[in-house]
């Protein structure tokens, strides 16, 4: 008989925990880099070179990683023992953590987006705008609405998937040995991931922390993609709302 998988026999080196937290974001950022210029040039919004970096560099590459993962445990593409926090909730239990979670990081972002945008201006003003700017590149406000109605599902669900099963599901279970610190450095390492936003850093940390402390606390990787494609599909659907009345949220 085959012995029962162990979380404690597959933790992950904390240089580890590094490089794997950072090499995705790393070629995310490259990819972004090298696309987002040709594509404003020819008049796409810069929000396009963002949804094309989710679909041809995150999704692929997580998930490549996840089920290469699978076969060393498994003998075969598989996600079994990958993602750890598989718990089962109740309905009610879903419902309340969402919410809990939702309103949190919703109030956490209020104060903080101005924040972002401060040092956007006065700290990170060497960046081309581009970098930044969602609709830089076309002032066709129907082409950035379309935009913005795509990455509903790409921003929206795609993206948030791969990075909980990812981050979360597949790399928090394997920081054990940090105990209750656990959570505060995988959300960490999550917002300073995401190295074509270091303006939003205080944001998306504070953030990371609360969807890491809630799949964490409860054991389950499901409510962290809940709340995360819940916080993105309302940005994208908020964007995409403004995009129509002729005017782009900055971000």
């Amino acid at each position: 008989m085959k012995n029962k998988f162990n979380i404690n026999d597959d933790q992950i080196t904390f240089n580890k925990q590094l490089l794997f937290h950072f090499y995705p974001g790393v070629l995310i950022t490259l990819f972004y880099v090298l696309t987002s210029k040709p594509l404003v040039m020819n008049g796409y919004p810069g929000l396009t070179a963002l949804l094309m970096a989710e679909i041809f560099v995150l999704a692929p590459l997580g998930l490549t990683h996840l089920f290469l993962k699978g076969k060393s445990l498994n003998g075969r593409l598989s996600l079994k023992n990958v993602i750890y926090y598989t718990k089962k909730l109740t309905w009610k239990e879903y419902l309340i953590w969402s919410l809990v979670g939702f309103a949190a990081c919703f109030i956490i972002y209020l104060p903080l987006y101005p924040v972002g945008l401060y040092l956007k201006e006065n700290l990170f003003s060497w960046l081309p705008q581009w970098y930044f700017d969602p609709g830089f590149g076309t002032i066709d406000t129907e082409l950035i609405a379309k935009m913005f109605l795509v990455g509903i599902f790409i921003d929206g669900i795609v993206g948030p998937v791969v990075e909980e099963l990812f981050f979360r599901g597949y790399l928090l279970p394997r920081m054990a040995y940090l105990k209750n610190w656990a959570p505060v450095l995988n959300g960490l390492l999550f917002g300073l991931y995401h190295f074509w936003q270091p303006h939003n850093y205080l944001a998306i940390t504070a953030i990371g922390i609360v969807l890491s402390w809630i799949v964490w606390k409860k054991q389950n990787v499901y409510l962290g993609i809940i709340i995360h494609c819940s916080i993105n599909i309302l940005g994208a659907l908020a964007g995409y709302l403004a995009a129509t009345g002729g005017n782009v949220i900055p971000r």
